[in-house]
C-alpha cells in the first residue's frame, strides 16, 4: 500500500510564524517522467545562503528546475539526485562568478527525498541534519565532512547518500540550522504523533525556525501540506490526474498543475529566511507545481559530473548586511569634551559647473555649423568630384551616377558630426565627472584625516577609496593612483592588515583542483581533488616553479589505497625516506619520494573502527588522526615516520562534535576548527586520560578598535587552519571567500594581524576563492586560487 505523506513547515522567523516557507517542493512523477521515474515521489527542501537578494520567483524557479532534472534523468535514483545536485550547483556557480566583483554569492544547502512505496532515498548537499522517528527506535544523519558546505562554491560537488525503510506514522525531519535547544531532545526522541511532535519542537525554543516535518501514513500515495497552526487530520489527495488527449502537454517555460492541499499550503512561495541575511521579499505565493516536461534541453548531452573525492569544507558564516555598496557614514554621539567632525556621505555630482555649461554650448554652435556647413560641402563636393574621374576626358565612358553619390555623402556627413561630438565630450564631459569624484575623494580625505574615532576613520577612507574608484571609471591619472594607494594605506593599518606581494607558481595555471598543500624550504606538494594524487613543484630557473613530471604518488597504483584525503611534509629523518606522506579515508598510508615508487602502510584501525578519516597531523613524531564523523582523535606513537603500534583516545569524558573540518596540535594541546568557524580546544592530560577537557567555543580576541561596529571573524569564512613555523609560532586561519589569511597568538588567540595580497594592477590573484594555504619552514606563504598557486616571500 503507497503510504501518504503529511507534510508541515516548521518555520519562524523574527518571532513570527508564518504559514509559508521558503524552499519546499513535494512533488508527483509527470507523465513525461523518464524511465525509473515514474514511481518517484520527490520532496525538495532548498535553503539558501549568502549575500546576494533572490527574489521570490527565482527561488522558486531553483526548487523547480531541480525537480525537473531529477525527473527527466534516467535510471538509478542516485544518477538522478547528482544530476539534480549538479544542475543547481552549475546555476548559482554561475551566477556567483558574474556577481564576485561586487562580493555578492548565494550557496544553497539542500535535501532531496525520493519516496518510492515504503523506501526513501534521500541526498544531503551542505551541513543539513536529517532524523528518522519509527517504531524501533530514531537516526540522525549529519555528515558535513561528506555534504560538503554547500553548492555554488566550486565544481566540486559533495552529496551525502542517505536511505530509509519508513512505515506508517514514522516521521522524518529535516533541518538546516539546528538549534540549540533541539539537540538534546531530539537524540532522545521516540516515534509520536505529527501533531505531537511539532507543537514540541516549535514550543522548545523562540529562535528562527527553518525545517521540515514529514509523517507517512497509509494512503494511496497522496501528499498533504499543513501550516503552522491549522488542524492536522490529514485529509487524504488522490493523485493527479492525468492530461486529457486533447489538451496539449505544457512546455518547459508553462506553469504546471498543482499538488493537492489541505487547507492553508504553504506553497513554495519562497521568502529569504533572515538567518542568512538576505533581505525578506514580499511577493505573492505561487501555486505548487508538477515539474515541467523537459528542463535538460539547454545541458550538454552525454556528460557526467566529475567524482571528485569528499574534500574538508564548512558552513557558510552568516555574511555582513554592508555589502560592497556605498555605506551612509554617521558619527556615533560624541563626548561632551570633545565635538567630533561629522563625515559627510559623498553626494550626487553637482551641478555643472560654468566650464561645463560653456562646453555644451561649443557642441551645439559645432553640430550647428556642420549641418549649415554641410550643403556648401556637398554641393562643393559634388563639382568637383567628377573632375578627377576619367569619365570628365572621355565622352564614351561611364559618368557618376547622382544617386550614388548622395548615398555616399549621406553616410559621411553623420559620421563627421559623431565623430565631433565623441571628441568634444571625451575631452569636456568625461573630464567633468572625473573632476566631481575626485573633488569628493579629497574632501574626504581631509575629513578622514582630522577624525580621531578609529570606526569613523576607517569609514572615511572607505569612502575615499570608493570615490577614487568612480573617478578611475572616467580617467586613472596619477593622482587618483597615489590617493588610492594612501587611503588604502592608512586603512590597513586602521585593519592590521599585510598586503603581501604574490606572484604565480606556474608560467602557465596547470589547472589542478588544489585541496590542500604541504610546503618544504624547496618543493611545494599539492593534493588533487578529482583523483587524490599528490603533485610535486620545484623551482624553476625564473623565479617561479614548474611540475616534477617524474614524481609518482598515486594511489591504488601498485599499492591498495584509495583517494588520499590529506597529505604533510615529512622530516628527511624517516626510515623510508619520504619526502611526503599521504593517507585515505580508511586510514592508508603512501609515502613518496623524488625519484622512487610509493610505499604503502596500514594504520592499526582503533577498537570502534574507522567512519571517515578526514585530517592527519604529525607532532612530536607522533601522528593524530581526525575521524570527524566518528567524533574521534586517534594518537599513533611514531618512530622515524613508522606506525605501528595500536592507538590511543586523545580526549577524555568530553569530545568534540561531528562538524569538525580540521585541526591541528601542539604538544598537549589541540585546536578543532569548526564548520561554522568557531574554534575549540582541547587539553590531554597525561597523568589521567579521562581528565582531559575541551573548551568549545574558544573566544577569539580582535584588539583593533576600527572594527568596534562590526564582527570580523562572524563575516569571515574559514576552511583551514595550520601552524606558522618559528622563530614566531602563531596560529593561521585561511579565510577562503576573503583571501584572507589571518596570524592569532597560540594560547590567547589574540588576532595579531591579516596577510591579503596587494590591490591594483599588480596584484595578480584573481578574485576567487582560496582553496587551501601552506607556510614553509623559511617564510614563503602560498595560496591556491583558480586551479593556480601563488607564493609570497619573506613573510613577516
Amino acid at each position: 500500500m503507497p503510504l501518504d505523506i503529511n507534510l508541515s513547515a516548521l518555520y519562524r522567523i523574527q518571532g513570527q510564524e508564518p504559514g509559508e516557507m521558503p524552499g519546499v517542493l513535494a512533488v508527483h512523477p509527470p507523465k513525461t517522467a523518464a524511465r525509473g521515474r515514474e514511481q518517484d515521489r520527490l520532496i525538495v527542501y532548498l535553503l539558501l545562503a549568502g549575500n546576494a537578494a533572490v527574489s521570490t520567483s527565482e527561488y522558486r524557479k531553483l526548487a523547480e528546475v531541480v525537480a525537473d532534472v531529477f525527473y527527466q534523468t534516467p535510471r538509478a535514483v542516485t544518477s538522478a539526485l547528482r544530476a539534480a545536485a549538479d544542475s543547481l550547483n552549475k546555476t548559482l556557480l554561475d551566477r556567483n562568478m558574474s556577481t564576485s566583483g561586487r562580493g555578492q554569492y548565494t550557496l544553497a544547502w539542500m535535501v532531496l527525498a525520493v519516496l518510492r512505496e515504503s523506501q526513501c532515498i534521500f541526498s544531503i548537499n551542505g551541513p543539513m541534519h536529517a532524523y528518522w522517528f519509527g517504531a524501533d527506535g530514531s537516526r540522525h544523519t549529519f555528515e558535513p565532512s561528506i555534504s560538503g558546505k554547500g553548492l555554488g562554491s566550486s565544481q566540486a560537488v559533495n552529496i551525502h547518500y542517505a536511505q530509509a525503510d519508513l512505515a506508517a506514522n514514522d516521521l522524518l525531519l529535516f533541518c538546516g540550522r539546528l538549534p540549540n535547544a533541539w539537540s538534546t531532545p531530539l537524540e532522545s526522541t521516540q516515534s509520536s504523533s505529527f501533531e505531537a511532535m511539532r507543537r514540541r519542537l516549535t514550543s522548545l525554543t523562540t529562535e528562527d525556525l527553518n525545517a521540515v516535518l514529514i509523517q507517512t501514513v497509509a494512503g494511496n500515495g497522496s501528499i498533504n501540506f499543513f501550516k503552522t497552526g491549522t488542524d492536522t487530520t490529514p485529509q487524504v489527495d488522490e493523485p493527479p490526474e492525468p492530461l486529457p488527449e486533447s489538451q496539449p502537454a505544457p512546455d518547459s517555460n508553462s506553469e504546471l498543475p498543482a499538488i493537492q492541499e489541505s487547507e492553508s499550503t504553504p506553497e513554495a512561495h519562497l521568502l529569504q529566511p533572515s538567518a542568512y541575511s538576505i533581505p525578506p521579499q514580499k511577493e505573492e505565493a505561487l501555486p505548487i507545481s508538477k515539474p515541467a516536461a523537459d528542463p535538460l534541453a539547454h545541458l550538454p548531452h552525454k556528460t557526467a559530473p566529475r567524482e571528485f573525492p569528499a574534500s574538508i569544507p564548512r558552513a557558510k558564516p552568516q555574511p555582513t548586511e554592508e555589502g560592497n555598496a556605498e555605506r551612509e557614514v554617521s558619527a556615533p554621539p560624541a563626548p561632551a569634551v570633545e565635538q567630533t567632525p561629522k563625515i559627510e556621505t559623498p553626494s550626487e555630482p553637482r551641478e555643472p559647473s560654468p566650464q561645463a555649461k560653456q562646453a555644451a554650448k561649443a557642441i551645439v554652435n559645432v553640430m550647428q555649423g556642420v549641418r549649415h556647413g554641410s550643403a556648401t560641402l556637398g554641393e562643393r563636393i559634388r563639382n568637383f568630384l567628377p573632375r578627377l574621374l576619367p569619365a570628365s576626358e572621355s565622352p564614351d565612358a561611364p559618368s557618376v551616377s547622382p544617386g550614388a553619390l548622395m548615398g555616399f555623402l549621406a553616410i559621411l556627413i553623420p559620421l563627421i558630426v559623431v565623430t565631433i561630438a565623441v571628441v568634444v565630450y571625451m575631452r569636456y564631459g568625461r573630464n567633468e565627472q572625473y573632476d566631481v569624484y575626485y573633488n569628493q575623494a579629497l574632501q574626504l580625505k581631509t575629513q578622514a584625516l582630522a577624525l580621531t574615532n578609529p570606526v569613523e576613520q576607517r569609514i572615511a577612507w572607505e569612502n575615499v577609496l570608493l570615490n577614487v574608484e568612480r573617478a578611475e571609471a572616467h580617467n586613472v591619472t596619477s593622482d587618483t593612483i597615489a590617493l588610492r594607494e594612501e587611503a588604502q594605506a592608512n586603512l590597513d593599518s586602521l585593519l592590521g592588515i599585510v598586503r603581501m606581494q604574490f606572484n604565480p607558481a606556474f608560467g602557465s595555471k596547470p589547472g589542478i583542483d588544489i585541496s590542500r598543500m604541504a610546503a618544504t624550504e624547496n618543493d611545494i606538494y599539492m593534493l588533487n581533488a578529482a583523483n587524490g594524487e599528490i603533485l610535486r613543484a620545484l623551482p624553476s630557473g625564473n623565479g617561479g616553479f614548474e611540475l616534477d613530471r617524474t614524481f609518482d604518488c598515486k594511489p591504488g597504483v601498485n599499492n591498495n589505497a584509495g583517494p588520499l584525503v590529506d597529505i604533510l611534509a615529512l622530516p628527511i629523518t624517516n626510515i623510508y625516506g619520504a619526502s611526503v606522506l599521504g593517507i585515505d579515508a580508511v586510514g592508508n598510508l603512501v609515502y613518496c619520494r623524488p625519484g622512487g615508487t610509493p610505499q604503502t602502510g596500514l594504520l592499526p584501525a582503533p577498537d570502534t573502527n574507522w567512519s571517515r578519516i578526514t585530517s592527519f597531523i604529525l607532532d612530536a613524531g607522533n601522528l593524530y588522526v581526525l575521524d570527524a564523523p566518528a567524533r574521534a582523535v586517534w594518537v599513533y606513537p611514531g618512530k622515524e615516520a613508522a606506525f605501528v603500534d595500536r592507538p590511543y583516545f586523545f580526549f577524555g569524558q568530553q569530545t568534540p562534535s561531528q562538524d569538525v573540518i580540521d585541526f591541528l596540535v601542539s604538544g598537549d594541546e589541540m585546536y578543532l576548527l569548526h564548520a561554522d568557524g568557531r574554534i575549540s580546544r582541547c587539553n590531554f592530560s597525561r597523568v589521567n586520560a579521562s581528565a582531559s577537557k575541551c573548551e568549545d567555543p574558544l573566544n577569539r580576541i580582535n584588539p583593533f578598535p576600527a572594527y568596534a561596529d562590526m564582527d570580523l571573524f562572524a563575516a569571515a569564512h574559514f576552511t583551514q587552519i595550520i601552524f606558522a613555523a618559528p622563530p614566531d609560532p602563531s596560529i593561521l586561519l585561511l579565510d577562503s571567500e576573503g583571501q584572507n589569511v589571518m596570524r592569532f597568538a597560540p594560547r590567547t588567540l589574540e588576532l595579531q594581524n591579516q596577510f591579503q595580497p596587494k590591490t591594483g594592477s599588480g596584484n595578480p590573484v584573481p578574485r576567487a576563492p582560496a582553496a587551501a594555504v601552506a607556510v614553509s619552514p623559511d617564510h614563503v606563504l602560498y595560496l591556491a586560487v583558480d586551479g593556480q598557486v601563488y607564493f609570497a616571500v619573506n613573510m613577516p
